[in-house]
C-alpha cells in the first residue's frame, strides 16, 4: 500500500482516474510533475509517500494521477495537451466537492495548481508551488539534467537515474520510490501514451505549443494580480533543472499583489525537497496552513 492506504478511483468525464485520499478536514491536493509519455522515467504520486501520512494527522489529503499519468486513462489523441489535463482536475476537484481546497504542485504540478485556480478560485484557500521549472520565468533546464539516462527506455535502471539526478542526496531515492515509477513504465496504457507522443508527434505538434501558451497565460495572470490567495515558493538551493533564482523571479511576481506570500528556501536539496527534508516539510506546511482563516 504504496500511500499508507488503499487506491481509490473515480469517473471524472470518462476518465477513469485513480487517486488516494486519507484523513479528515480540510484538503490537501498534491498534484505531481511530469508530462505525459516520459520514456526515461515515469512521475508518480508516491513521491508524496513521506508527507502524506503525516499532513493527514491533521487534514484531509489526497493525491490524484493526472490525465495519462500513473494509472489514470490515457485522453484521446487529440487530447494530449496541457489544456486536456486541467479540465481533468477541476472535473475531479467539483466531482470530489472540495472546498477551502490548499493546493500543492511540484514541478510541471506547479503549472496545474495555477491553471486550477484560475478555473476554481472560489475553491481555492491556499498554494504552495514547489520546484517549478515548467511555471517559473526562464528557460527550462529539464532536457539538459536527464541527459545520458542509460538505455533501455522503460528500465528500472533509467527511472532510477532520473530521480537521482534531480535528487542532492541519492538515498532520498529509495527502492520504492524506484518501482512506483517502474510499475507505470511497463503499464501498455503507458507504453501508448509515449507512442502517441514521440512516433506519433504529438509532443511537438501539440503538446508543447500548448504548454508554452499556458504558461505564458498563467505569469500573465499572476502578475495581474490574479491569484489572490496566501501562497508559499518553496525551492531546493540545489536544484540543477530549475535554479534558484527563477524561483525567487516567481516569488517576486506573486508577492507584488499578495501580501501573504512566502519564499522558503531548503538546502541540501534538490528538485523534490520534499522528499529530502520530510520532517522540516511537513512542518512547513503546517505552520503556513495554520496562518490561513
Amino acid at each position: 500500500m504504496p500511500m499508507g492506504v488503499a487506491a481509490s478511483w473515480i469517473d471524472i468525464e470518462g476518465v477513469r482516474t485513480r487517486y488516494f485520499d486519507h484523513g479528515s478536514g480540510e484538503p490537501i491536493l498534491f498534484i505531481t510533475g511530469g508530462h505525459y509519455g516520459n520514456s526515461m522515467g515515469a512521475s508518480t504520486v508516491e513521491t508524496w509517500d513521506r508527507n502524506f501520512g503525516v499532513l493527514g494527522r491533521h487534514y484531509r489529503v489526497l493525491a490524484v494521477d493526472k490525465l495519462g499519468h500513473g494509472f489514470t486513462d490515457n485522453p484521446p489523441d487529440n487530447d494530449y495537451t496541457i489544456e486536456a489535463l486541467g479540465r481533468h482536475l477541476a472535473g475531479f476537484v467539483k466531482a470530489l466537492k472540495l472546498e477551502r481546497l490548499h493546493l500543492v504542485g511540484q514541478s510541471a504540478g506547479s503549472l496545474s495548481v495555477v491553471m486550477l485556480a484560475q478555473t476554481c478560485l472560489e475553491r481555492v484557500s491556499s498554494c504552495t508551488l514547489v520546484n517549478s521549472s515548467t511555471l517559473a520565468p526562464g528557460v527550462s533546464l529539464n532536457e539538459v539534467t536527464a541527459s545520458g539516462c542509460p538505455p533501455p527506455a522503460f528500465s528500472r535502471e533509467g527511472q532510477r537515474f532520473l530521480f537521482e539526478r534531480c535528487a542532492y542526496d541519492p538515498a532520498s531515492v529509495t527502492d520504492d520510490f524506484v518501482s512506483s515509477g517502474y510499475e507505470v513504465l511497463q503499464l501498455p496504457k503507458y507504453r501508448e501514451c509515449v507512442k502517441a507522443m514521440d512516433e506519433g508527434g504529438l509532443r511537438g505538434r501539440l503538446f508543447r505549443p500548448g504548454l508554452a501558451r499556458a504558461k505564458n497565460e498563467a505569469l500573465q495572470w499572476i502578475g495581474a494580480g490574479g491569484l489572490g490567495r496566501p501562497t508559499q515558493v518553496v525551492w531546493g538551493f540545489n536544484d540543477h533543472s530549475a535554479k534558484l533564482d527563477r524561483g525567487v523571479a516567481l516569488y517576486q511576481l506573486i508577492a507584488a499583489h499578495e501580501r501573504q506570500a512566502y519564499l522558503n528556501v531548503f538546502n541540501e536539496a534538490g528538485h523534490h525537497p520534499y522528499r529530502e527534508h520530510p520532517d522540516q516539510f511537513n512542518e512547513m506546511m503546517l505552520g503556513f496552513l495554520r496562518t490561513i482563516q
